[in-house]
C-alpha cells in the first residue's frame, strides 16, 4: 500500500492548525535572520539617536529609544501575523486591501503631506510618520507576482500578455512619479526596481524594453529641462535635485568642501574616515553633528564604532537575506509564491546598497536601512515583507522534502493500489 501524500499544512488530530501554530512552520533561518536585524537595530539606533535622546529629557518629549522599540514591537508582530497567514491570503485579500490603503496614503499625501528635511513626503499622525513609498514597495512585488501568474495562465495570447504588463508598468510607473515630486531618489529606485522584476517575471523582453527607452528618454528630457527651464518653471525641489547633480561632477576641490548644502554627506565621509580603528558601542563622536545619524547615515556611524567589523557585517547580512529568499523561491511548488520570494530577496538588499552608497559620500538621497534604520512605516513594510517570505516559505513545505521510504511502493505492489 501507498501512504497517504502529506497536506499542504500540517494538521493534528483534533482540527486545523491554529495561527500561532503556523508562526514557526515558515523557513527557521529567515526568523532568525529577521530577528538579527531587529537586535542590531536596537543597539545601533539606540547608539546613533543619543543627541535626539539627550534633547528630549531637556524639552520632555517622548523618548526616541524607546519610540524605536515600540515601532521594533510593532513590526514583529506585524511580521508574526502575516507569516501566519493562510496561503490565499498573500494571493487574494492581501494585494487589493494594500493598494487600497496605498492610494488612500498617497492621496492624503499630496493633499495634506507634511514637510520634513525639506520635502513634502510624510503623513505625521502624532505617534508615527508614515511614508506610502514604503508600502508601494510591497505592492510593487505582489502586483508583479499576480500580473505574471495572470499573463502566463493558460490560453492567454502573446498580446494579452503584453497588454497585462503594460497596465502593470504604467500604472506603477506615475504611482512612482507622484512619490518623486517629494522624493526623486525613492522613485528612481521603485523604477529601477520595477525595470529589473519585470525582467525577473519574464515579462515580454520587447515590450519591457520600449517601456524602458519611453523612460529614459522621459528622463532625459527632464534632465535637460532642470539645466535649461528658469526656477520659476521648475517643480518645488528641482533646484534641489539641480545642485547634487552639479556637486556629483564637481572638482574635487569643490565636491570635499563642507558648506551648508553639502554638510551630511562630508560628515558621513569623516564617519567612515574615523573608521579605520574601532571606537567602540556608543563612542561616534560624528552622531552629534549628523542630522540623519540614525536613519539614511547610520551605516558610517556603524563603521565608525565597529571599523572593519561593521564594514562586512552589515552588507553580509543583506546578502544572507538575497541568498534565503532566491534560494527559498527555487524550492517553491507555486509560481507565484516563488515571485514573491524573488521580489522581496531583490528590492530590500537593492535598497541597502543605495544607502551604503549614500553614506560614503557619493550620493546623497533618503533612502534607509531595512530594518535597521529608525522609522515607523519603514518597520512595518520591511516587517510585513519579511512576514510574506516566510509565510510562503511554510506553504507546501511537506511537499518539498524528500519522500521517505514509507511512501515508496515496494517490489510487488501495485503502485495504483488505493488511488
Amino acid at each position: 500500500m501507498i501512504s497517504t501524500p502529506p497536506a499542504r499544512e500540517a494538521t493534528p488530530p483534533g482540527g486545523e492548525r491554529r495561527w500561532y501554530q503556523r508562526v514557526f512552520d515558515g523557513n527557521g533561518l529567515l526568523w532568525v535572520l529577521y530577528f538579527t536585524f531587529i537586535i542590531l537595530s536596537i543597539f545601533t539606533v539606540s547608539s546613533a539617536i543619543s543627541s535626539d535622546f539627550y534633547k528630549s529629557l531637556s524639552s520632555g518629549g517622548f523618548n526616541p529609544i524607546a519610540k524605536h522599540w515600540v515601532m521594533l514591537f510593532m513590526g514583529v508582530c506585524t511580521a508574526i501575523v502575516m507569516s501566519s497567514l493562510p496561503a490565499k491570503y498573500y494571493r487574494v485579500q492581501v494585494p487589493w486591501l494594500l493598494l487600497f490603503v496605498v492610494l488612500v496614503l498617497t492621496g492624503w499625501l499630496l493633499f495634506a503631506g507634511v514637510s520634513r528635511n525639506g520635502a513634502e513626503r510624510w503623513i505625521d499622525l502624532g505617534f508615527i510618520t508614515i511614508q506610502p513609498s514604503e508600502f508601494v514597495r510591497v505592492l510593487l512585488v505582489l502586483f508583479g507576482a499576480l500580473t505574471a501568474q495572470w499573463a502566463y495562465s493558460r490560453r492567454k495570447t502573446e498580446s494579452q500578455r503584453v497588454l497585462l504588463f503594460y497596465i502593470y508598468w504604467i500604472f506603477f510607473g506615475v504611482l512612482c512619479l507622484v512619490l518623486s515630486l517629494g522624493n526623486l531618489s525613492t522613485g528612481l529606485i521603485l523604477l529601477s526596481f520595477l525595470f529589473v522584476y519585470s525582467w525577473v517575471l519574464k515579462a515580454p523582453r520587447r515590450a519591457l524594453l520600449r517601456f524602458a527607452g519611453l523612460g529614459l528618454g522621459l528622463g532625459l528630457l527632464f534632465v535637460l529641462a532642470l539645466f535649461t527651464l528658469p526656477d520659476s518653471l521648475l517643480p518645488g525641489r528641482a533646484t534641489t535635485w539641480r545642485n547634487r547633480l552639479e556637486r556629483a561632477v564637481s572638482t574635487p576641490e569643490e565636491r570635499f568642501r563642507i558648506t551648508d548644502e553639502n554638510r551630511q554627506e562630508q560628515m558621513g565621509r569623516i564617519a567612515i574616515a574615523r573608521g579605520q580603528t574601532p571606537h567602540g558601542p556608543g563612542k561616534s563622536k560624528i552622531r552629534d553633528t549628523l542630522a540623519m545619524a540614525y536613519s539614511d547615515y547610520l551605516y558610517a556611524i556603524i563603521i565608525e564604532e565597529y571599523s572593519f567589523l561593521g564594514l562586512l557585517l552589515i552588507p553580509g547580512l543583506y546578502l544572507c537575506w538575497m541568498y534565503l529568499a532566491l534560494r527559498e523561491a527555487r524550492k517553491q511548488t507555486n509560481t507565484y509564491r516563488s515571485n514573491l520570494l524573488r521580489g522581496f530577496g531583490i528590492l530590500y538588499p537593492m535598497q541597502a546598497i543605495v544607502n551604503m552608497i549614500v553614506a560614503s559620500g557619493v550620493i546623497s538621497t533618503g533612502q534607509t536601512l531595512p530594518l535597521l534604520s529608525y522609522g515607523g512605516s519603514s518597520i512595518i513594510a520591511v516587517s510585513m515583507s519579511f512576514g510574506i517570505m516566510i509565510g510562503a516559505s511554510r506553504v507546501d513545505k511537506d511537499k518539498r522534502l524528500k519522500p521517505t521510504e514509507a511512501t515508496v511502493p515496494s517490489e510487488g505492489e501495485d503502485p495504483t493500489h488505493n488511488k
